[in-house]
């Protein structure tokens, strides 16, 4: 019997980091604290005058999705690396829309939320490109 030509280098884990782990914290705590907030006294939504109470629904069920892959993240797996990237870039997004429009009327909050998000998303990236480079590496070394 021969031994076995490919070495399997694939993960479920990320590579260890621990700024994006932290953003991940924050962001996870502030959606649940957010939650607590809205079931306490209703959220004041006047900074989209647009928005619309399915746009609100579908806000806060992305948000509460993010949270979970967020914990995903904290945890280091892999699987949740995609949907947590592209979740985030939708939440940045929206965010985006309504620190403009607030700027627009002339209330200069700071978005920490909207800064998490871009941090968030730096690092996913980040963590997408080691990923993929390793699994390169992989795919390099098993043809050879």
């Amino acid at each position: 019997m021969t031994a076995p030509t490919t070495t399997v280098t694939r993960t479920d884990r990320l590579p260890p980091d621990i700024f994006r782990t932290v953003v991940a914290v924050l962001i996870a705590l502030l959606t649940i604290a957010g939650w607590l907030n809205v079931f306490v006294k209703p959220p004041l939504r006047a900074a989209l005058m647009f928005q619309s109470r399915v746009w609100w629904w579908i806000e806060q069920i992305i948000s509460v999705a993010l949270a979970l892959l967020c914990i995903g993240i904290i945890m280091r797996r892999r699987a949740v690396l995609n949907p947590a990237f592209w979740l985030t870039i939708y939440s940045i997004a929206f965010d985006a829309v309504r620190w403009f429009f607030a700027f627009k009327e002339g209330t200069f909050d700071v978005p920490v939320a909207l800064i998490l998000y871009l941090l968030f998303a730096w690092r996913l990236w980040v963590a997408k490109r080691q990923v993929e480079a390793v699994e390169d590496a992989a795919a390099v070394q098993a043809t050879t």
